[in-house]
């Protein structure tokens, strides 16, 4: 650039003049650079294509081939003592560790007797010494045919005594 543009006479004068000089010289240069522009992104876009159709057809080459040797399942069950299962033990081995059989719990009588005894609240007045009846039969027969397992004084027998000791229901609440 020159230098005597930024003295003060006729500064304005020859910047403009300058101006537009660089406007006539850019709209002639301008298409070239353009040009030159569009020319490079179109080889990148073209290469960067090609590189991705070439992976593509190699990925689609390898996963469209079928395995050469089958594959063999091995039984999930696999009975290694003299007993033999039967069918439906078998099959619900073959289900998993999903569907094994729980121990009981702890509580199971306990929680047995206090759902028996909700249940029986809700049944009408009238019928529910038949039932507390019938309960206490079910849960005293099975210690009635194995006299040697005798349990201590179970939660059912605790509810029975306590019902059938001098308590009374009243308006339908026991």
């Amino acid at each position: 650039m020159r230098s005597d543009i930024y003295t003060p006479k006729n500064s304005n004068l020859q910047i403009y003049h300058l101006h537009i000089s660089l406007a006539n010289m850019w709209n002639n240069t301008w298409p070239h650079i353009q040009h030159t522009i569009e020319e490079k992104r179109r080889r990148e876009t073209k290469t960067k294509y090609k590189t991705l159709d070439k992976k593509l057809k190699k990925l689609a080459q390898t996963q469209t081939m079928t395995p050469q040797e089958p594959h063999t399942f091995y039984p999930t069950v696999i009975n290694n003592t003299n007993i033999p299962f039967t069918n439906s033990e078998t099959a619900l081995l073959q289900k998993g560790l999903k569907y094994n059989i729980h121990s009981k719990k702890k509580n199971l009588i306990q929680n047995l007797a206090l759902e028996v005894k909700t249940a029986i609240t809700q049944l009408p007045a009238n019928e529910r010494e038949v039932y507390r009846k019938l309960v206490a039969d079910r849960f005293n027969a099975p210690q009635q045919q194995n006299p040697t397992h005798r349990t201590p004084r179970s939660q059912t027998d605790k509810v029975n005594s306590k019902q059938t000791k001098g308590q009374q229901c009243h308006d339908n609440t026991c």
